[in-house]
């Protein structure tokens, strides 16, 4: 069934691709009412050579190699509708160089805008319309047919960690089938019926359970062993990844470098295009703006209705990490008592957050109408200045408290991750919130920070602002 996924995925690509055509040619015929008089061009008439437009065969060849390339027949490559959506946006860039080449090439067609303009535009529309359906369809079901069996070498903490990310983030892609434990391994936490042997069995257990995907979690696999199963997944034709043990591995992009003779991974740091940032600072800007001209009077009542409740400031102002570790001033509506900071002390003992976070669900020092405030997080709307300030971007990394990193020097894989998120600036929503917010614990965000900063992209931006919506009015996470 997986082998099938590929060429499926073509055939509706396809289709998606003659029906923009179609589509896009009685466009054109009904803009030009009288074309008919002059010239009788009918749809199949586009499919073969012809001055109007590149051939309909090649135009779906056009697409299909495009899309292929992009890796979008490789269901492997399906990881979220961002990817998705950017890959197809790419695929369209090339099919459009080609037709200009073409155009370039061979002087004497002629590309009416009226049919050119609105086939493109519906190629890239019906393509990504299909393959967001698809992609939501496969992550319904329960046995996708673009998973493939997978096991685990591995049975101690990173096994179990790498079989609970399996099942969260790439369950299109991988069915687990279950572990392999190495000799090394002498604690195991997966339970026992999820051991299918050892990794001296490889090749009678790949063939019992159909095994086509092998994750390597284990960092006792001895060197002779890890050889044999190399060899034998060669033979055997699996692919075999190897898990990354630390969020400092995975926080660079990874590449391929050559050295000579030698093929090496190389670290890529995070760097984005100067106009990437300005398309999205400029994008701030304009939210923010309109966003905040018509949240004014709302914005108005809650200030009053904060003085009103004790008298003090309506503002909250504590200092911030930002990018480059700048120390910024940032501002919320006051939800706590005065004096709140004050008391945090008294309360560390009944955090119920983990890692550096401080939270708690039945916090003493919040206002009834503070608890109001938090659960559907009005009380952070005035970040909308520290956006307009510069401090901040509408998505990014959360920014957390400068008390809450001090001492961290002294954990060299805690300080490395800090020191890579904070080369983007950190934003009012993200991953994280859009994620479960404090039901979400410290290690997760740290995942999930890692994951924007890897493959941001402006339509991952707009994902997380449309799901940030219902995320706030369900208040769910809130504390």
């Amino acid at each position: 069934m997986h082998r099938l996924v590929g060429p499926v995925l073509a055939l509706v690509d396809a289709f998606c691709v003659s029906a923009a055509l179609y589509l896009a040619w009685a466009f054109w015929a009904w803009r030009a009412p009288n074309l008919g008089v002059l010239v009788q061009i009918t749809y199949a008439d586009l499919w073969l050579p012809n001055r109007f437009i590149t051939a309909g065969v090649a135009l779906v060849v056009v697409w299909l190699v495009a899309l292929r390339n992009a890796g979008l027949h490789d269901p492997g490559r399906m990881e979220n509708s961002a990817a998705i959506a950017s890959a197809i946006t790419r695929s369209a860039g090339w099919v459009v160089a080609v037709v200009l080449a073409e155009n370039f090439l061979l002087g004497e067609r002629v590309y009416p805008k009226a049919l050119v303009v609105p086939f493109f535009a519906l190629s890239w529309a019906a393509l990504l319309a299909a393959r967001l359906a698809i992609f939501r369809l496969i992550l319904r079901l329960d046995r996708p047919p673009t998973a493939l069996n997978a096991v685990i070498i591995g049975v101690e903490a990173d096994g179990v960690a790498m079989a609970e990310r399996l099942l969260r983030d790439a369950r299109h892609v991988a069915r687990l089938a279950g572990h392999l434990s190495t000799e090394l391994e002498t604690q195991p936490l997966v339970p026992a019926d999820r051991i299918l042997g050892t990794v001296a069995e490889f090749a009678e257990l790949v063939n019992r359970h159909r095994i086509g995907l092998v994750i390597v979690a284990a960092r006792s696999l001895p060197r002779q062993e890890a050889m044999r199963m190399a060899v034998l997944a060669d033979r055997m034709g699996l692919r075999v990844l190897q898990a990354p043990y630390s969020w400092g591995v995975v926080s660079p992009r990874l590449g391929f470098a050559r050295i000579g003779g030698l093929d090496l991974i190389d670290l890529v740091g995070i760097r984005y295009s100067t106009v990437a940032e300005r398309v999205k600072r400029s994008f701030d800007l304009v939210a923010v703006v309109i966003g905040g001209i018509l949240a004014t009077p709302f914005l108005l009542v809650v200030a009053l209705a904060i003085k009103l409740q004790d008298g003090g400031p309506v503002l909250y102002v504590s200092r911030r990490t930002g990018r480059g570790g700048r120390i910024f001033g940032f501002y919320k509506f006051r939800s706590m008592v005065v004096g709140a900071e004050e008391k945090r002390g008294a309360l560390a003992a009944q955090n119920e957050a983990d890692g550096r976070l401080f939270k708690m669900r039945d916090d003493p020092r919040v206002t009834r109408l503070g608890r109001f405030l938090r659960t559907y997080s009005i009380d952070e709307l005035p970040q909308l200045l520290n956006v307009l300030r510069g401090d901040m971007n509408l998505v990014g990394p959360r920014p957390l408290p400068a008390g809450d990193l001090d001492g961290i020097a002294a954990d060299s894989e805690m300080a490395y991750w800090f020191d890579q998120r904070g080369k983007v600036n950190p934003g009012i929503t993200g991953l994280w919130q859009v994620s479960g917010r404090s039901e979400v614990g410290f290690p997760e965000m740290v995942r999930h920070d890692i994951y924007y900063i890897q493959n941001w992209t402006f339509w991952l931006d707009l994902q997380i602002l449309a799901k940030t919506v219902p995320a706030v009015l369900r208040g769910r996470g809130a504390m």
